[in-house]
């Protein structure tokens, strides 16, 4: 990072991005015309590459970490998201978040190979380790991609709850309905709190 900062131009053109972005639809004061793309030296090129797959990779890891609390909070009780739909969509981001990790690992490892092509580290055997421990999570992204949406028992109960007769007692199935989705909600969350520690 420090060799980054020293680079010629670098400081000059990062301002100037930054600058952009904050004033792009500006009305009133109009950036300056984006300066596109930076281009460093070959060898830089290839050392900024890996920290950017890194960076990548280390976002990947805590996006998985956030889930977490898309799992504890339920922000449409005026929407006509269901309890059920938001378990569901969050279950397929859980799942999701492995996949991407799996592939930025493998774009930071050509990355590496790319920079320093003698390396010495292997990071076949360490993402042939990453699918074994993962198998599960990378299976059920693979069917909810590929073939259909991801369902769950415990989920669909409180679909089910949501909609049973009226002549339960309508605060007892409410009750019932709300404890459901709760301790369903609790267990995906401390499922991708352990998970994402592994």
């Amino acid at each position: 990072m420090h060799k980054l900062q020293e680079y010629p131009g670098w400081r000059e053109w990062k301002r100037s991005h930054i600058g952009y972005t904050l004033n792009f639809d500006d009305e009133f004061m109009p950036p300056e015309k984006h300066a596109g793309d930076f281009k460093f030296s070959l060898e830089m090129e290839l050392e900024h590459a890996v920290v950017t797959c890194y960076l990548e990779l280390l976002s990947t890891a805590n996006a998985l970490r956030d889930v977490e609390w898309y799992f504890r909070r339920y922000p449409f009780s005026r929407a006509p998201v269901t309890r059920e739909s938001h378990l569901k969509y969050c279950c397929e981001m859980y799942f999701a978040r492995f996949y991407q990790f799996r592939e930025r690992l493998k774009v930071l490892s050509k990355a590496v190979k790319s920079a320093v092509p003698n390396h010495g580290l292997d990071f076949g055997k360490f993402i042939k380790t990453f699918d074994k421990e993962f198998d599960p999570e990378i299976r059920a992204r693979h069917g909810i991609h590929h073939h259909e949406a991801f369902d769950e028992v415990a989920i669909s109960r409180i679909a089910l709850l949501e909609l049973s007769d009226p002549s339960d007692g309508r605060e007892s199935r409410k009750r019932a309905y709300q404890s459901h989705y709760r301790k369903t909600a609790n267990a995906w969350a401390s499922r991708t709190k352990r998970r994402s520690n592994v």
